[in-house]
């Protein structure tokens, strides 16, 4: 009976360290066991040159002089236009709207009491033109050429002893052929500076030129 006992106290414990050393085997193996890395979510990397692909918009402010005496003043308005680059040209459309304050007018004094007074001015102006441009990363130079628009109007009054006897008021709208050239800089974001020269030839419309100058800003709406 002891014998018995005795032989099945040997069988429990070898059953036993079995278990234990098929465990402890399992642990050291899962300790072993290469750690997964841990994978961040794929993000494209930036091209390496900026982007001027896109939609955008802006404002600009600047100045115009007309020939013939046309007199000089203010300009301010904005702009829309749509730029498709090909490796680093650019090539676009743009259209733009400003109001002026360019304008001038003469008194005349004629003698006996007779006095005039004419004034005009450019109340207006607008282009619709074709870019072409060439980028040096965030430097971009084009030049633009296309249809422009301005809008006139003018009055003259007749005066006998300081009392306006007669007087009369026009208003028209010529159209141009502009020829402009510009440099843009691209800051941060989407977000670019420019400055721009712009002549318009109204000689179609037996006229003479007009000259603006303006800078602004665009926010590009991004690629498309």
């Amino acid at each position: 009976m002891r014998t018995y006992k005795l032989l099945k106290l040997v069988l429990v414990t070898a059953t036993l360290s079995s278990v234990m050393l098929a465990s402890a085997a399992t642990v050291s193996e899962a300790a072993d066991a290469p750690v997964a890395p841990a994978y961040r979510a794929y993000r494209a990397p930036p091209p390496p040159y900026y982007l001027w692909s896109g939609f955008y918009a802006g404002v600009n402010l600047g100045a115009g002089w007309a020939s013939d005496g046309g007199g000089s003043g203010f300009v301010g308005g904005g702009q829309v236009g749509y730029n498709y680059q090909v490796n680093n040209w650019v090539f676009g459309l743009e259209g733009d709207f400003s109001g002026t304050s360019i304008g001038n007018s003469v008194d005349v004094n004629a003698g006996f009491g007779v006095t005039g007074t004419a004034s005009g001015r450019i109340d207006w102006i607008s282009t619709l033109t074709p870019r072409v441009g060439y980028a040096f990363d965030r430097w971009l130079v084009y030049a633009k050429a296309g249809a422009g628009w301005a809008h006139g109007s003018g009055s003259a009054t007749v005066s006998l002893a300081g009392v306006p006897v007669a007087g009369v008021s026009v208003e028209s709208t010529s159209s141009a052929f502009v020829f402009g050239v510009g440099t843009e800089y691209a800051l941060r974001d989407n977000w670019t500076a420019k400055v721009e020269y712009n002549v318009f030839d109204f000689s179609s419309d037996n006229g003479g030129t007009l000259q603006v100058i303006k800078a602004g800003v665009n926010y590009r709406f991004g690629g498309f």
